[in-house]
């Protein structure tokens, strides 16, 4: 126990300890099905976004472009964006997912995009959700 680094949380371990589990017991080990899944959801986000790009572009603000992009598209954080974007946090969430005022849901990029998907008759939408659910009950 000498060699513990309560900085850190760590425990050495011996690579010959590592070196003798299994693979399906490994960090990052993945079954057929994992990956299917992973694809079948790759492909359909590829082939949907350029639709939910447009959209974006006719429907939400510059700013609100902004923080969904870095937030959904780059992966960054809340604080992350509100750093970049010199806002505050909750400006960023008031930005994303909107507010509540006087019991009413307003506002909000992601709220407005799902109105906006909801109404539209784009059928590339609906054939790649229809897709999307063939793979994923074929990958069980």
């Amino acid at each position: 126990m000498a060699d513990y680094n309560a900085d850190f949380w760590e425990i050495p371990i011996g690579s010959e300890y590592l070196e003798n589990l299994p693979s399906n017991r490994a960090l990052w080990y993945e079954t057929q099905e994992d990956r299917s899944r992973r694809y079948a959801f790759q492909e359909f986000f590829e082939e949907v976004s350029p639709v939910v790009r447009g959209l974006m572009g006719a429907n939400l603000t510059r700013r609100q472009q902004e923080v969904v992009q870095l937030y959904y598209l780059h992966g960054k954080t809340q604080e992350d964006i509100a750093t970049i974007l010199d806002l505050t946090q909750s400006t960023v969430s008031r930005h994303l997912f909107g507010t509540m005022r006087r019991g009413k849901k307003i506002g909000g990029a992601i709220p407005k995009l799902r109105k906006v998907i909801d109404r539209s008759e784009n059928r590339h939408i609906d054939d790649a959700f229809g897709t999307l659910r063939g793979k994923l009950a074929a990958a069980v």
